[in-house]
């Protein structure tokens, strides 16, 4: 089994955070340093980072991968108990992916203050925040976004949480879950697991590298 990944991806890392938890054996290819382009795209027509490959089977998209690998491996498990805190993981899971990680990723062209478009900016910032205060009602905080042990919540918040912490201080954010007390709660413990510590240490590396 391969992964095609990228340190940098908030989206491989959460897969990757969910292999370290579960124990699986599997062989990370670095995209582009170990597959060209053109060998993802010959691979995965959608040309997607990450994607998983178990024999003839391509996954791209990293939500459907982490079930694929839950349904796959299910032991130990990463999905809650009951279907209310099933409910509840995927939810928070849409919330990063829509409402945060999407109004983060136009941003990125204005790191730069010379060339930064400061309403284009604004808007960016008032929807982040608007999806941080979608998390802020739904997100538990005594360590775990569900219930009390790591789900696959925790694989995807902790990746695009630490983005947040990277990149909006670039915009004078110096403390982006301010007015997110829970989240801000659940930041300071989440990033303490062994497995969220290790995919956030690569994503740093990642970023250096860049």
């Amino acid at each position: 089994m391969k992964l095609i990944t990228a340190k940098i991806s908030p989206f491989a890392a959460r897969c990757r955070m969910l292999i370290y938890a579960k124990g699986i054996h599997v062989e990370f290819l670095e995209y582009p340093v170990d597959i060209s382009k053109e060998e993802l795209s010959a691979i995965n027509p959608v040309s997607k980072i990450p994607t998983l490959i178990d024999g003839d089977l391509v996954i791209p998209e990293s939500d459907t991968i982490c079930v694929y690998l839950e349904e796959r491996f299910l032991n130990p498990t990463l999905m809650p108990e009951t279907p209310a805190e099933r409910a509840q993981m995927r939810l928070l899971c849409r919330i990063a992916d829509l409402y945060v990680m999407t109004a983060l990723t136009p941003l990125f062209a204005h790191l730069s203050r010379r060339r930064r478009d400061q309403v284009t900016v604004d808007a960016g910032i008032a929807l982040v925040q608007r999806g941080l205060h979608s998390l802020e009602q739904f997100i538990d905080n005594a360590g775990f976004a569900v219930g009390q042990r790591l789900s696959i919540a925790d694989c995807s918040l902790a990746p695009i949480l630490y983005f947040l912490t990277v990149y909006l201080p670039f915009f004078d954010i110096d403390e982006p879950f301010s007015k997110s007390p829970n989240v801000q709660a659940y930041w300071h413990s989440i990033k303490r697991d062994p497995y969220a510590a290790r995919v956030i240490e690569e994503i740093h590396l990642g970023i250096q590298q860049k």
